[in-house]
């Protein structure tokens, strides 16, 4: 068996063969990484010769967390303890937080498009189960917080939403041999109280938007001459003439995209340049990035394409389309996006609602629900049908069938 230095880079680069292989770790003696096949990557700690426990599967949970769990089975072990025993009962008797914390959000952080969101739904909305033993939490309860939270005007969608969350955090912790069953497995959804408005924009709206956003780029064009005709004055060295420049910042290409193609903002931040083919007009969101995990090609419009364009010519960078000030994908625009809102006089309308207008101007255009869906890479129709009524006479071509 290969003995090697088990880091996050070694990980990735181990390859599936035809047969099981596994890794022992140099670090940590007992320390195993078991690759399958199919490409399946597992920690094992093997305390005793033939007796071994299964630590987790590799990106449900993180290299050190691993790390740190195998050396509390090799100290249980020491002691004289049955560590797969004492390893059942300590993970039963976690709570939910430390569950959280130890468990589920570092898977999280890795598989989840926008984990920042999950982790805050849990913590703000279910911060009476923290304290409570994860093996210990009932249905009951969980039924007795909705009807609480049901009293405080909570819609049945918001409700569902959040306990969706909730509820697969539990499925996790059943697959990860945490707790033996989901308490909320038998759990039943709200109805849909059917009142979620779809947002988009007007005609007028539209236009303001637009309009801000340039206007926010003379503004601050107007602000840099002011700035260097004050350092000229002082001997400073001037800053960059953003006459010379398309784009101020990352907002109007951002904006652009969004209005133009539907995605996410998540997936807008982790658009790579490979992923756009200026060729066919399109842009490729990878399944990683997806919500759906499922890889689906956006054309691009004439707007979009040319922004796009000059983008690329006055930014380049090697990997992602957007690239912040460190060098890393953006994970935060609000800032700029509610100035731009309130210069605009727009009022309860969100980056996500971006997406809803894409849609709906393609509804209202007469474009086919199916592709609506296949375009915003919806997992099911149920989704897509929000925009129905949008359509032009959908419903009457429908009636329209039945005349003679």
């Amino acid at each position: 068996m290969p003995t090697v230095n088990l880091s996050s880079q070694r990980i990735n680069k181990a390859e599936a063969g035809s047969k099981p292989y596994e890794l022992r770790d140099t670090k940590l003696p007992g320390f195993i990484l078991r690759v399958q096949p199919t490409g399946r990557k597992t920690f094992y700690c093997e305390y005793a010769r033939g007796k071994r426990v299964k630590i987790g599967v590799f990106t449900q949970i993180s290299l050190a967390n691993a790390r740190e769990r195998a050396r509390e089975v090799l100290a249980d072990a020491f002691t004289g303890g049955d560590p797969a025993f004492v390893l059942r009962k300590r993970r039963q008797a976690i709570t939910y937080k430390d569950f959280l914390d130890k468990h589920y959000l570092p898977w999280s952080d890795v598989n989840h498009t926008v984990p920042r969101q999950t982790r805050n739904l849990l913590y703000k909305n279910f911060e009476e189960f923290m304290t409570k033993k994860i093996s210990s939490i009932t249905l009951a309860e969980v039924e007795r917080w909705r009807v609480k939270m049901l009293k405080t005007s909570k819609s049945n969608d918001t409700l569902n939403r959040k306990l969706g969350v909730f509820r697969s955090s539990f499925n996790k912790a059943v697959e990860w041999d945490i707790i033996a069953s989901n308490p909320l497995v038998k759990m039943k959804m709200l109805r849909s109280d059917g009142n979620e408005i779809v947002r988009y924009l007007s005609v007028d709206e539209e236009r303001s938007l637009v309009l801000t956003v340039y206007r926010r780029e003379e503004m601050a064009r107007a602000k840099r001459v002011i700035a260097n005709r004050w350092r000229r004055e002082r001997n400073y060295p001037l800053l960059p003439d953003l006459h010379d420049q398309r784009f101020i910042d990352h907002m109007r290409p951002m904006i652009i995209l969004a209005l133009n193609t539907g995605m996410r903002k998540s997936e807008i931040f982790k658009l790579k340049w490979r992923n756009v083919d200026f060729g066919l007009k399109q842009v490729t969101v990878e399944a990683k990035i997806a919500k759906s995990k499922k890889v689906r090609h956006i054309p691009l419009n004439a707007d979009a394409l040319r922004c796009l364009k000059d983008w690329k010519e006055e930014n380049n960078y090697p990997i992602y389309v957007f690239e912040s000030k460190s060098g890393k994908p953006f994970n935060n625009v609000q800032k700029a996006w509610s100035g731009i809102l309130k210069d605009a006089k727009i009022e309860g309308f969100r980056w996500h609602d971006m997406r809803h207008h894409f849609a709906s101007k393609l509804v209202m255009a007469g474009v086919s629900l199916n592709t609506v869906r296949e375009l915003l890479g919806h997992s099911n129709y149920k989704m897509t049908l929000r925009y129905a009524h949008l359509s032009p006479g959908h419903k009457a071509d429908a009636v329209a069938l039945l005349e003679h």
